[in-house]
């Protein structure tokens, strides 16, 4: 049996944050932690693969230049439908899309340069609780931890060993495509993404969505549907037909077969994020429910959940009593609790259309008064002259 202070689980956003924040506060944890994953690296994820500002400024505070060296598109314009009606929001970036799967072996690359022993094809079997902590079974090794940080996303087993004392399940739908582009193609000449949520009439608690993409270097569109579920004793939307109804007349592929769904679990100030000596993060701890983007909350996550781990670490006290409270008042949860009590209100209302029409002048008037962002590669121009063959940009 191998003993160790910190086991963490899962190799995504989450876990990779954590690691590396903890790294970045103190060298010695190189040798203090173990990341287990249970695949390996270029792996399988299903991910429309957008990184907004929160994620890009907490890759930036580790040390990360900016931009990634990472095929990439970058969205200055999202486009918020609906029907005619249209509210754009413009940053310089508004956020940045990549191809999941070459993103989080990045992440993962970088880890491994800097010190951080992960474990790949090495699935968890059982957890379970002795006085000294968790003792860990995977497919290849026992481990003895004192601590666990759970970042093995909505169906992982540590999500589940939390799940047992919760009452409410908070599951989201997601179904998606991807097609092949050209770089021709209005949403990578304007350089935009779409939003739309007129699908809302068909009981859809979410927006079927366009972003252009990049996979191995070549130009893609992802479109999906996101269905939050919030409301959940409505009747449920048909995700598949409401794609098929949004795509264009020149989309001509069959899409039986291709299409793919996953389960989000979406961020509630009710849900619960740690028992003792475990910690949640990432998807397990909960995606922002308004537009069920996880990436960029994971980042930030893992900064979070560096500070609590060293903290506890240091009083030797497990508890992680204070952790929700924590959350709640970080850079995450400010980030997260605005868009939860919007998702809360919108989508128990967006079936009536005089609430949607109401929404959108509302909107509009919020936009127009937001603050300008600063372009968030100011902070380091020397690096933008070596990464352009690596990211499209695109300016009006």
């Amino acid at each position: 049996m191998q003993e160790v202070d910190l086991l963490i689980i899962g190799s995504g956003p989450a876990g990779i944050s954590t690691a590396l924040h903890l790294l970045k506060q103190d060298a010695g944890w190189s040798e203090r932690m173990i990341v287990l994953e249970k695949a390996a690296h270029p792996r399988p994820k299903l991910c429309a693969g957008g990184v907004t500002r929160i994620g890009l400024e907490t890759l930036r505070d580790l040390g990360l230049d900016l931009p990634l060296p990472l095929p990439s598109v970058e969205i200055e314009e999202a486009r918020m439908i609906y029907k005619d009606r249209v509210i754009r929001v413009r940053g310089e970036p508004e956020f940045v899309v990549y191809n999941r799967v070459e993103f989080d072996t990045f992440l993962s690359d970088t880890a491994r340069q800097r010190g951080i022993s992960i474990h790949e094809n090495e699935a968890v079997q059982t957890i379970s609780l002795n006085p000294r902590g968790f003792v860990v079974k995977t497919s290849q090794a026992i481990y003895q931890a004192k601590v666990i940080v759970g970042a093995d996303g909505s169906k992982g087993v540590t999500r589940r060993l939390v799940k047992r004392q919760e009452k409410v399940s908070r599951i989201a739908r997601v179904i998606e495509t991807v097609s092949p582009a050209t770089e021709t193609q209005p949403q990578f000449t304007d350089g935009y993404a779409i939003f739309d949520l007129t699908p809302s009439e068909e009981n859809l608690q979410g927006y079927y969505w366009v972003f252009p993409s990049k996979v191995e270097h070549q130009p893609s569109l992802n479109r999906g549907v996101y269905d939050s579920r919030i409301a959940s004793k409505r009747d449920k939307a048909n995700l598949p037909s409401i794609l098929e109804e949004q795509l264009t007349p020149d989309y001509n592929e069959d899409l039986t077969g291709r299409l793919q769904g996953h389960p989000l679990h979406w961020f509630s100030p009710t849900n619960r994020f740690s028992v003792p000596r475990l910690l949640l993060v990432g998807d397990a701890a909960g995606v922002d429910p308004l537009f069920g983007e996880g990436i960029g909350p994971a980042l930030a996550y893992g900064e979070l959940a560096s500070v609590e781990l060293c903290n506890a670490f240091r009083k030797n006290n497990f508890s992680f009593k204070f952790y929700r409270l924590r959350l709640l008042t970080s850079r995450v949860g400010r980030y997260l609790l605005p868009r939860w009590l919007l998702a809360w209100i919108g989508y128990h209302s967006n079936g009536s259309r005089a609430f949607m029409h109401s929404l959108w002048t509302v909107g509009k008037i919020m936009f127009a008064l937001r603050p300008k962002q600063d372009p968030l590669y100011s902070m380091n121009p020397t690096n933008m002259s070596s990464s352009r063959d690596h990211t499209t940009r695109f300016s009006e």
